[in-house]
């Protein structure tokens, strides 16, 4: 029990600047993210910057872990812009920005990854670093394959943490029996945490495709449902895929003997890497 509450940190990323400006996604604060220093050849990250209402839900979910942490209580409403109680902010579409808990006894930030992939009738792009995954997400993603819909998975060619990329690797031999789509981004490490399913509705947040960010870790993101903003994202995912290599069946079974051992193993400890 110690042990599982030692690997409760917060993974979000926030940043709220005066109430107003909101920024979420995979970003931390190091030069690598910005490629001022290569560490992992080059560094791919993505990040949505939000205005309006919306904005405040990210100040909550800061203040949320700040108060609980530092044993204060400041009151949210303090940093609630004045605008909230003006004219409403347009808007083209639905946005949703939201966060999950360890803590509480829903699974939510695996819940989103379902519940786009169910959703989706054409297509399901992904992008995530990691996949440690359990049963339910590998037939979510091996059921939408089967059903037609055209699922990408965009994945990093120079790791950060070899273990766990031995154990994503363990996974994509029968994810491409079904037809699941697997690319590797070659110039580097592809660190974002996207999701876009359609070309209506999207993830981008701090959730990563394993159990550490959907059972351990506090987490972030903000769901897109009908905005402009998803054309810019999918032409993003689109140009990322096509400077990537396709895996191949053939190229997933000739991998070190070595490899093949280790990422068996590892998949036992998936939740701790």
């Amino acid at each position: 029990a110690l042990a599982a509450v030692m690997n409760n940190r917060s993974h979000r990323k926030i940043t709220v600047i005066d109430g107003m400006i909101g920024y979420t996604g995979g970003l931390n604060l190091a030069d690598e993210y910005i490629n001022q220093k290569e560490r992992f050849g080059h560094w791919k990250d993505t990040a949505v910057r939000l205005y309006g209402e919306g904005v405040y839900n990210l100040t909550i979910m800061f203040l949320e872990l700040w108060n609980a942490f530092c044993k204060t209580e400041d009151r949210c409403v303090k940093y609630r812009p004045s605008y909230y109680h003006s004219k409403p902010f347009a808007s083209d579409g639905y946005v949703q920005p939201y966060c999950n808990s360890p803590f509480e006894n829903e699974a939510l930030a695996q819940e989103v990854y379902l519940d786009l992939l169910s959703q989706a009738e054409r297509y399901v792009y992904i992008f995530t670093p990691y996949l440690a995954i359990d049963e339910p997400m590998m037939r979510a993603l091996c059921l939408a394959a089967d059903s037609g819909v055209k699922v990408q998975l965009l994945m990093p060619g120079i790791p950060d943490h070899k273990f766990a990329y031995l154990v994503a690797e363990s996974y994509w031999g029968e994810l491409m029996r079904h037809g699941v789509e697997i690319d590797i981004f070659t110039p580097g490490l592809l660190h974002g945490k996207t999701v876009l399913a359609d070309g209506k509705m999207a993830f981008v947040g701090s959730v990563n495709m394993d159990y550490r960010s959907f059972q351990l870790h506090f987490e972030c993101g903000t769901l897109l449902y009908g905005t402009a903003a998803s054309q810019p994202l999918a032409e993003d995912m689109a140009r990322i895929a096509a400077s990537g290599e396709r895996m191949t069946m053939k190229h997933w079974k000739s991998r070190p003997w070595y490899h093949k051992a280790l990422g068996t193993l590892l998949r036992l400890f998936a939740m701790w890497m």
